[in-house]
């Protein structure tokens, strides 16, 4: 799928959707680096997002003791549940503009589900 292409509904779906996902694993699969690489979001924009989506209540983020190779800090990302509730009011729309021959049925999947 094309970057271009790619909508505001849709790069939200996906962040969430692979924050749901990956809920129940170790917060390394929830860094910013490991979700770029999962949704297809560049890391600027990404976090942009997440930063966007912890202010609205939707993702919490929190900062790990160590420091990152750069001295950054390490931040992970988990969703909440009105995150998830985003997600699905957010996936129900995209369902229904699949149906309506709005968007291809691969804007449903994650680049890592291939």
């Amino acid at each position: 799928m094309e970057k271009r292409r790619r909508d505001l509904p849709v790069t939200l779906y996906r962040i969430l959707l692979y924050l749901s996902r990956m809920r129940e694993r170790d917060d390394d699969v929830r860094r910013l680096m490991r979700i770029e690489r999962a949704v297809g979001v560049e890391r600027k924009e990404l976090r942009l997002h997440l930063q966007r989506m912890n202010e609205s209540g939707y993702v919490n983020i929190h900062e790990k003791e160590n420091k990152g190779r750069g001295g950054h800090p390490v931040l992970v990302y988990s969703i909440t549940e009105n995150g998830r509730t985003l997600r699905s009011d957010i996936g129900r729309w995209i369902d229904l503009s699949v149906r309506m021959g709005y968007y291809p049925e691969s804007f449903f999947y994650l680049p890592s589900d291939d």
